[in-house]
């Protein structure tokens, strides 16, 4: 459309030829809107003439328009840097286009999308300007209405990070506990479907990295229902063993979200790599809902498979039993508790995903190094791998030095 104005590089002297022009010119924009708005103005902005359209939206007379500088339909509100580049264009011969909101005369406001072309004469000299413009109030306030909405959304997703943050361990907590551990969370979104999760008894201490269905909001309630549930059963219910741990919790994310009734609405669940550290031995109980275990004793890289069934969701067997590993540690040894987003990133030269085969590689190349030192260089080495492209899932990460 604005190749139309661009070239208006004629004579408009003759009044009959100037009118011809403008009706033509309506004419064919007619074809993108039935009422475009047409405004004439000398060099200094005064309004030489303006078709009945533009005159009925801006509540004003011609008589009241004629003669007047086309400011006085400038809104308030229109920054002023907006007409320094509508007019630096115009005054270097180039066409404007842009999005205007203007004063009518009864002090309300509407929105043109305007086209601005200088008209030259024979010599090329500037001679006026015309405009060509559309009304487009009602989208512009449906996208302010839009607008409004997604920052209601994006507020009300903020503050459910920050109760979300709240149910993640302190760092305080994990430090008491743990000597040389790291931490590596990366939601995807605001708020994240993966969680880790932290609990002390008398002679165990639990962590647990959870994936639960999804990611964004629908992950982050799950999240909040298996934060509850696990504290429920580790601390009320006093079930300390990581299988029965992981069966309870099958159990109840069932009956929390119905899943057993005929007409449930979802079949959401999580996928979970638990562990229990013993305060008095030198062992490690393990269980996990189809999140393995990295274990490196001696050295090596050792991955204890896990269940290869969900928490919740549907359910076809009679009973879901999780079993429970018992790992013989020695000083030293490291743990790697994780969701499947850091290997399922998809990166690289070819765009395909990180893979458990580099994982591993990379945690039997590094893992005699400090866990600082580790969790750096395993984001350094993801960060690399995604690139430019798309964080696709949420990715958390938990290596902890015994």
């Amino acid at each position: 459309m604005e190749s139309e104005l661009a070239n208006l590089k004629l004579d408009c002297s003759d009044p009959t030829v100037r009118d011809l022009m403008i009706e033509k010119l309506l004419q064919h924009f007619k074809d993108y809107h039935p009422l475009p708005l047409f405004a004439e103005t000398d060099l200094q902005g005064n309004i030489l003439y303006a078709n009945e359209e533009f005159i009925r939206l801006s509540k004003y007379t011609a008589s009241e328009l004629i003669g007047k500088n086309i400011n006085i339909l400038r809104s308030s509100r229109m920054e002023s840097g907006l007409f320094t580049d509508m007019w630096n264009h115009l005054k270097a011969g180039k066409p404007w286009r842009g999005e205007l909101q203007n004063r009518a005369k009864d002090y309300n406001t509407y929105w043109i999308d305007t086209f601005i072309c200088p008209v030259l004469d024979e010599s090329g000299n500037i001679i006026k300007y015309w405009s060509v413009a559309f009304d487009i109030t009602s989208q512009m306030l449906q996208k302010d209405k839009i607008e409004a909405f997604n920052q209601d959304v994006l507020e009300s997703l903020k503050y459910a990070r920050r109760i979300q943050k709240t149910i993640l361990p302190s760092k305080k907590a994990m430090d008491e506990e743990l000597n040389d551990y790291f931490v590596l969370y990366k939601p995807k979104d605001v708020v994240s479907g993966d969680f880790y999760w932290f609990n002390k008894t008398i002679d165990r201490i639990y962590v647990a990295v959870v994936d639960c269905t999804g990611h964004g909001v629908p992950g982050a309630f799950m999240s909040l229902i298996g934060y509850n549930l696990l504290n429920q059963i580790v601390l009320q219910q006093h079930i300390h063993r990581p299988g029965d741990i992981l069966t309870e919790l099958h159990r109840q994310v069932r009956a929390t979200l119905r899943q057993d009734e005929d007409d449930a609405l979802t079949q959401d669940g999580m996928d979970v790599c638990l562990c229990a550290i013993s305060r008095f031995g030198e062992e490690v109980e393990y269980a996990g809902a189809k999140r393995p275990l990295y274990w490196v004793h001696n050295n090596q890289l050792i991955v204890i498979e896990a269940d290869k069934m969900s928490i919740g969701g549907e359910q076809m067997e009679q009973e879901r039993v999780f079993k429970t590993h018992i790992l013989e540690i020695e000083s030293g040894d490291v743990i790697y508790l994780f969701s499947d987003g850091f290997v399922d990133q998809l990166g690289g030269p070819q765009e395909k995903k990180f893979s458990t085969k580099q994982l591993k590689a990379l945690i039997e190349n590094n893992h005699q190094e400090s866990m600082n030192v580790q969790k750096a260089l395993f984001n350094i080495v993801w960060k690399d791998w995604r690139g430019d492209g798309e964080q696709i899932d949420d990715v958390t990460m938990i290596g902890i030095r015994l």
